[in-house]
């Protein structure tokens, strides 16, 4: 995995708690196993399926309404 990879992670999870620290990791191993032609999809699949949170509300990728 290379830096683009793991900021377009980061950017989707922000691993500022040990909750969000533990989803990032988890994430990172799901990408890593993935071939080589679905990983593009994957980061498409994650970013459709989260939603951007307030500054306030921590910005986790578990903060949901």
């Amino acid at each position: 995995m290379n830096d683009k990879i793991a900021r377009e992670l980061r950017q989707i999870c922000n691993p500022v708690d040990p909750v969000s620290k533990r989803v990032y990791r988890r994430l990172k191993k799901q990408y890593k196993k993935l071939p080589s032609h679905a990983r593009r999809d994957f980061i498409n699949i994650l970013r459709e399926t989260t939603f951007k949170m307030d500054e306030a509300q921590g910005g986790s990728l578990l903060d949901k309404e």
